[in-house]
Order: structure tokens, then C-alpha cells, then sequence
């Protein structure tokens, strides 16, 4: 009964798992201790939830910035800058 005490109340290291779950994959243990944490931590659920939307979000971000630059300077800046510059 110790060792799922353990496993329960251990939100910091599950949090830095599922984060490292991402990269890498995680030995067949850890993957279990997280699979049972993330099963009756709500808090642990739904932040790892938060992260794969931040995580899609910020690639479909990449993906237009890719294809369109974020913004375009006028002429006006351009010779601002110009004239800073030399």
C-alpha cells in the first residue's frame, strides 16, 4: 500500500514524466506509474491535457508563421531604421 501512496501523491515528478513522455519514450514502469497517477489526479489529467493543446497550438502557429511572415515594415520604418543604423 506504500508504493501507491507513493505513486498518487507524487504530481511534480508525473508532471516532468509527461512532459519527458514527449521527447522520449519512458521505460514500461514509469509509463504505469503514470498511466495510475493520471487516472485519479484530476490535476496531473488536466495538465497534461493543457499541454498537448499548447503544444498543438504553438505547431500550427510555426506552420503559418512558415508561410506568411508575422508582419511586414512599411517603407517609412525602413529608412528610419536606415538612417539609425548608419
Amino acid at each position: 500500500m506504500k508504493y501507491l501512496h507513493k505513486i498518487l501523491n507524487n504530481c511534480e515528478e508525473v508532471s516532468l514524466m509527461a512532459l519527458q513522455a514527449k521527447e522520449l519514450k519512458l521505460p514500461f514502469r514509469k509509463r504505469l506509474e503514470m498511466k495510475i497517477h493520471l487516472y485519479y489526479c484530476r490535476c496531473c489529467s488536466n495538465f497534461v491535457k493543457q499541454s498537448a493543446m499548447i503544444d498543438k497550438t504553438l505547431g500550427h502557429l510555426v506552420q503559418k508563421m512558415e508561410h506568411e511572415p508575422p508582419f511586414k515594415a512599411d517603407e517609412d520604418f525602413k529608412e528610419k531604421l536606415r538612417k539609425e543604423i548608419n
